[in-house]
Formats: structure tokens, C-alpha cells, sequence
């Protein structure tokens, strides 16, 4: 690598690093709570309990995944893999909101520079440049790649996969049995079958950690057609990289099965409502994520631009068939990615990467009569408005709308033995259970009696001008009691006065 391009990826590395350093501190109650709670559950009890990633656990009791007590708390959803890299991390540095949200500033880093060795490999530096800019900097991206969620090690993974396996087909030949060949041949196919493990490895760890990355398996597909054609199906590594890279899948969600009080509902997730390629859908997708929160409408142009741009180097159609697993992907999960805008992180790297392409269009024209000094100055132009306009849009993620949950959650956790259960309501937003350190139920999900008979007396709320709230607080025992929250300890005797 030349001078120059280790300074300006170093560059993109340091930005990228110091823009998620923004309000890294804050605690478990921002944007997506529940879901970063509950994946924060399980490395916290991965430390508490004992770390066994065949039986993760995580603080919720109550039957608002799927129907189901579940006593034991078990949370099966993806394997455990970033819980317990979190779990790795505390186990040194205590348990900790912002050490959690290092691990993914620290990942994202990882693929950030992965990315621009993918793109430098299939097309040139300064795309690569643009791209692993683009990723680094997309406020979007930021907000997301500072929470305690699984998706980011996911693209990490997947990055990872795509590079090793790129590099695999392009020094791979058909398998010849030859006892004759030389060291140096020898050497570059033991190389082959190094490539080749890393990219069974990555694929695995992509997979488990989130499934939807089988959909973007289909780019690996597109890379083997290209090397051997129809042949493709008849080569034997390819054939155990397939094989090895679903039967750890497959063995979990069999392993899972026998555990169904853990497993949250998803069919909803594929086509709640028929929504799929409703109109809704599509301004959803296109106007609201993409069009106003993503990319917004600046960066829409550079993505655009870099779609209809010819290819000019060796990725071929490989960009295009990246592009058209996360349009699978969505499709499919209609209705998850309706529902939840962090379902979108899988995208941002492709994306990414034709918004370079079309970066790349207006900062060096390919037409002659082009004016080339206006095309950089519109590109500066797009890119300071997609900042503005994306900040603006996700500004508000990072705010605490409920801090009353924080002070309340460290009371209880003070007041309270260890070993108890708590009720703390939060329309089942587990964020405030979390607070609290202490299993139970993030919702009503019965009745107080029954709570009481199966040994779940607290309740810590923060709606302390709830009549029904100021009721308990007058005939049970209060444990603590502030104009922000109070802690009830109750019994049969005093419930429904």
C-alpha cells in the first residue's frame, strides 16, 4: 500500500471511531431499549450465572413473547456469539453500558477497513475510499453501530466472509491430483485451503449470529458461477463449504426446539397485514428509511447514480447481486423491516458501496464535457446535506426519554435483596427490568394475587400518578417513594382495596 491511501483509510478509521464516541455513555434506554436490553441480559447473566451459550438466559419471565411462561427466562434467538464477546469484555472491565458499546464501535471499525479492501478488490482505491467513508460517517450507521445489537458483528461477519471467499475463487483452480508439484504451487494451494476455512468460519459466525445473513449468501453463489460456470456443482470444496457453513445453523435451531417458552414469535415479522408491496410497503421502505432516514435524499442520487453507472472494473455483476439479497431480504421480512428500522444494518454496506460509485461518477466525470470542478463541488454539496438531513433524522435516537426508569432501576437494585423478582411496567419494554438487575416481568401479564402466589411481590413503576399505582401505595408496604418512582412490596391482604 502506497503513502498516501494508509493515511486517508487511517483517516477514515479515526472518523470513523470518533463520531461513535458521541454520547457513548448513555444508558440502556434509548432508541430500540428493548432489544439492546435484551441482548445486554444475556451477556449480564452469562456473568452472573455462569456462561453456558447453549442455554442463554436473559431477565424476561413473562409471557409477552409468545404466549408462554417462561420461568426459566430463556432466550433463544440467535447463538449467543456478540453476547459473549460483551460477557468477554466485562468479565475484565465489570459490567458496563459503554464498555458493551465499544465491543460494536470496535467491530464496526473492523468493518470498516474490510470493507475497503473488498471494494479495492473488486473495483479501485478511491471507491474503496468513498465506500468505507460512506459507512463510517452515514449518521444512520453511527447510531446503530453504537448499540448493544447483534447486527453489527453480523456485517462484520459477512464483510469477512465476502473478502475470503473472493480471494478463494480467485486463486482457486479445478482440483488436480498431482504428486509432482512443486513447493511453491504446493504452498499457494495450502494458501487456498486457508482462504477457504476462513470463509466457512466467517460464513458460520454470519449466520449464527443473525440468520437473515443466509440471504446474502447469494453473492458467493454469483462468485462461484463466475469462476466455474455450471461446473460450479460439481466441485467438491464448494460443496463442503455449503455443507459446513448450514449445519451449525441447522443443529442450533434443532437444539432450540426443545426449548419453545424461549423462542419469541416471528411469522409476523414476514407479511403482518399483507403489507408486502402495498403501497405502504414501498414508502416505508423507499420514502421514510431510505429516502428521509438512511440515505436520505442526497445521498438517494449518489445511490442512484452509482446503480445506473456502468461497470468499469472486475466486479462484474457482484455489487448487483449483493444489491438484490438485501432486496430479498427485505421482501421477505415485509413487515420486520416495516416494523423495525434497525433491520435495515444489513444494507448499509451495499449501499455504501453504490453510493460510491456515484461519489466516484462526479468526482472524476468519464465525459469529457463534463466540468469536472462542478461535479466535485455537487458531490460536496450531496454529502454535507446527507449529514445534516440524516443527523437531524436520528438525533433523537440517541435521547433519554425516560430517565426516571434509570433512578428507579438503581433504587431498586439498592433496596431490594438480590435474589427477588420484580414487576417494573414499561408497556413491555424490558429497559426498565434491565435497570432494575433483577428478573421478572416487564409487564401485567396477570393478575397481582397470582404474581404474589408464584413468589413475585415487588413492583417498582414510574407512573406514580396512575390511580391504580397510588392505590397499591397506599395499602401495601412502600420500600421507597419519590415524585419519580415508587417501589411497593405487596400481599394478598392488601391488593384490590
Amino acid at each position: 500500500m502506497k503513502r498516501l491511501e494508509i493515511f486517508l483509510l487511517f483517516l477514515v478509521l479515526v472518523i470513523s471511531l470518533l463520531v461513535r464516541l458521541y454520547k457513548i455513555d448513555r444508558p440502556i434506554a434509548d432508541w430500540h431499549s428493548w432489544r439492546q436490553a435484551d441482548t445486554a441480559a444475556v451477556a449480564r447473566n452469562f456473568i452472573k450465572e455462569g456462561f453456558n451459550p447453549f442455554v442463554p438466559r436473559y431477565d424476561d419471565m413473562s409471557t409477552q413473547t409468545n404466549g408462554r411462561d417462561n420461568p426459566e427466562r430463556y432466550r433463544f434467538v440467535e447463538f449467543p456469539i456478540y453476547n459473549t464477546l460483551v460477557a468477554a469484555v466485562w468479565s475484565q472491565t465489570g459490567i458496563g453500558d459503554i464498555y458493551a458499546r465499544l465491543v460494536t464501535v470496535v467491530i464496526t471499525v473492523g468493518s470498516t477497513t474490510l470493507l475497503y479492501f473488498l471494494v479495492k478488490h473488486f473495483s479501485d482505491i478511491k471507491t474503496a475510499l468513498f465506500a468505507s467513508f460512506f459507512f463510517a460517517t452515514i449518521p444512520y450507521n453511527v447510531f446503530y453501530s453504537t448499540t448493544i445489537l447483534p447486527g453489527p458483528f453480523m456485517v462484520f461477519c459477512l464483510l469477512a466472509t465476502y473478502l475470503s471467499f473472493a480471494k478463494w475463487m480467485e486463486k482457486a483452480e479445478d482440483p488436480v491430483i498431482d504428486p509432482e508439484l512443486s513447493r511453491r504451487e504446493q504452498s499457494r494451494r495450502n494458501n487456498n485451503k486457508i482462504l477457504m476455512i476462513l470463509s466457512i468460519v466467517f460464513a458460520n459466525l454470519a449466520i449464527l449470529s443473525w440468520p437473515i445473513a443466509l440471504f446474502f449468501m447469494i453473492p458467493l453463489v454469483y462468485l462461484a458461477y463466475d469462476k466455474y460456470g455450471i461446473g460450479m456443482f460439481k466441485n467438491p470444496s464448494l460443496w463442503i463449504f455449503a455443507v459446513s457453513s448450514l449445519v451449525p445453523f441447522i443443529a442450533w435451531r434443532l437444539w432450540i426446539a426443545r426449548f419453545p417458552e424461549g423462542i419469541p414469535n416471528w411469522q409476523f415479522l414476514i407479511n403482518e397485514n399483507n403489507i408486502r408491496f402495498k403501497g405502504s410497503f414501498f414508502r416505508w421502505i423507499l420514502a421514510e428509511r431510505m429516502g428521509k432516514l438512511i440515505l436520505t435524499v442526497t445521498g438517494s442520487f449518489l445511490f442512484l447514480l452509482g446503480i445506473v453507472r456502468k461497470s468499469e472494473h472486475k466486479e462484474k455483476l457482484f455489487y448487483y447481486f449483493w444489491l438484490f439479497s438485501g432486496f430479498a431480504y427485505i421482501s421477505t421480512f415485509a413487515s420486520g423491516n416495516v416494523r423495525h428500522d434497525y433491520y435495515q444494518v444489513p444494507i448499509i454496506p451495499i449501499a455504501s458501496v453504490f453510493m460510491a460509485i456515484g461519489a466516484r461518477t462526479l468526482f472524476s466525470p468519464p465525459n469529457t464535457f463534463v466540468n469536472k470542478y462542478l461535479g466535485k463541488a455537487i458531490l460536496l454539496f450531496l454529502i454535507i446535506f446527507m449529514f445534516a438531513f440524516g443527523y437531524f433524522e436520528i438525533r433523537g435516537y440517541y435521547w433519554i426519554n425516560k430517565p426516571q426508569i434509570i433512578e428507579a432501576g438503581h433504587a431498586t437494585d439498592r433496596l431490594l435483596p438480590k435474589d427477588v423478582t420484580v414487576i417494573a411496567p414499561y408497556n413491555g419494554d424490558t429497559a426498565f427490568l434491565y435497570q432494575t438487575n433483577r428478573y421478572g416481568y416487564p409487564i401485567t401479564d396477570r393478575s397481582l394475587e397470582k404474581f404474589i402466589e408464584q413468589g413475585t411481590k415487588y413492583l417498582v413503576s414510574v407512573d406514580v400518578n396512575d390511580a391504580g399505582i397510588q392505590n397499591l401505595a397506599k395499602h401495601c408496604k412502600v420500600i421507597d417513594q419519590t415524585k419519580n418512582y415508587v417501589i411497593v412490596e405487596m400481599f394478598k391482604e392488601c391488593i384490590g382495596k
